[in-house]
């Protein structure tokens, strides 16, 4: 399934693709204070979600994300299949700064020192679709959808939006295990000026392929991408990413991951920043599943984000 779509309010509600990337992981998404929620997986590819941009089955998933100052945001949400080609998911997320001093200044506009800690916290929830419309074997595509609600908790006062976004993602088989995707999003979407405007738009490719026979003579495989994204302030922000994984994701027993990516996100703490990750899956004979993945994103003087997945992947019902 795909990562789909994704402050004034936060600034503006949403501004931005979240982490960058369009691939899987419904839930994930749009927003300048949000930009780095995002599962490790994604994280660790450049911001791109390569390994499952058709998403199947259902879970729950948990992620956390620690700046190295002790500033965190976590999420938690799940997603499943709702019949007749469509998917949803929803989920809760959480900003949560600890210790921010609060400064003050002279009337010349000088330093004038501490004046004790800050309070300020974010909070909101997202609700996401994806819908095929059409799968012809070769071809498959699918339009999704994403409402976006937050709430910040200044110290003096509470701001509230909501933002929505919507996009189009397609994948075409070219045999032998292999598969490109497409995807273009847009978002959030606004009216103003007799016109619809988005805050961001972004358009990316990617290539999975599935094998036997690899570095280990077992089933492996591998995904790359690259993708751009144009902000309405006209910066320009892309990221690219590789994984590898040694297993099969989709049948019983243990499947090992590695990634890598580069992300540049001009106007950030870090413009250009190199990723990595790591992340072992197990699943039953039955369908149950245990997912944990981990990635590592620099971000200049402010340190580093580190990123922590927990997913459980739900059995189907057994047919009597």
């Amino acid at each position: 399934m795909t990562r789909a779509i994704g402050a004034g309010v936060l600034t503006v509600v949403c501004l931005g693709w979240a982490d960058g990337g369009f691939g899987a992981d419904v839930g994930r998404g749009f927003g300048s204070e949000f930009s780095v929620l995002a599962t490790a997986r994604q994280a660790g590819t450049g911001g791109l979600a390569l390994e499952d941009p058709w998403r199947q089955g259902n879970f729950v998933e948990a992620t956390s994300v620690v700046l190295s100052s002790g500033v965190r945001w976590l999420e938690f949400g799940a997603q499943g299949g709702a019949g007749a080609g469509l998917r949803i998911g929803a989920d809760g997320f959480a900003f949560t700064p600890t210790g921010i001093a609060g400064t003050s200044e002279n009337a010349d506009g000088t330093y004038a020192g501490e004046t004790g800690d800050v309070k300020a916290s974010s909070w909101g929830a997202h609700l996401v679709g994806q819908w095929t419309v059409a799968d012809g074997g070769v071809w498959r595509a699918a339009v999704v959808g994403r409402a976006t609600g937050v709430v910040q908790q200044l110290s003096v006062a509470q701001s509230v939006g909501v933002g929505a976004d919507a996009g189009v993602q397609a994948q075409r088989a070219t045999g032998k295990g292999e598969a490109m995707t497409f995807w273009c999003l847009a978002g959030p979407l606004g009216w103003g000026a007799d016109r619809l405007f988005a805050a961001s738009v972004t358009a990316g490719a990617g290539w999975m392929s599935r094998f036997t026979g690899g570095l280990f003579c077992a089933s492996e495989g591998c995904a790359l991408g690259a993708e751009g994204e144009l902000l309405s302030d006209k910066l320009v922000h892309g990221g690219a990413g590789a994984v590898y994984w040694f297993g099969a994701p989709s049948a019983a027993g243990c499947t090992l991951s590695l990634r890598a990516g580069v992300r540049e996100a001009s106007g950030s703490a870090q413009v250009t920043q190199p990723r990595a990750g790591i992340g072992m899956l197990w699943r039953s004979p039955r369908g149950w599943g245990l997912q944990f993945d981990y990635a590592i994103v620099p971000l200049g003087e402010l340190g580093y984000l580190h990123y922590a997945t927990l997913a459980v992947r739900i059995a189907p019902p057994v047919e009597e």
